[in-house]
């Protein structure tokens, strides 16, 4: 069974007990931090999280399609998408050396 996602209040939590403020001043760190990246990506200038990693913009070509329901051909439009690269140091403790 697949442990509970970690949610926006529980980094709250994390963020006003580690940091020592409020859950009020937390809050709005975290959002201004969300704000930021997304505003960065959209302009297309990478955000990068120094030990974290690095969101970027990437862009999807037009393609064909199928519907899968009925088997017909679609058109698919053409998209921009927020991509993560995670840094050497995540990399590196998701998959860690077998000795």
């Amino acid at each position: 069974m697949a442990k509970k996602p970690a949610t926006k209040a529980d980094m709250i939590d994390k963020i006003a007990s580690e940091a020592a403020i409020s859950k009020v001043a937390a809050k709005k760190a975290l959002e201004s931090l969300v704000d930021f990246a997304v505003k960065e990506v959209k302009v297309g200038r990478p955000f990068r999280v120094a030990g974290l990693g690095t969101f970027q913009q990437k862009k999807s070509k037009a393609r064909k399609g199928v519907n899968p329901a009925t088997g017909e051909p679609i058109k698919i439009k053409a998209s921009k998408r927020m991509v993560f690269k995670p840094s050497s140091a995540v990399k590196a403790l998701l998959n860690p050396k077998k000795k």
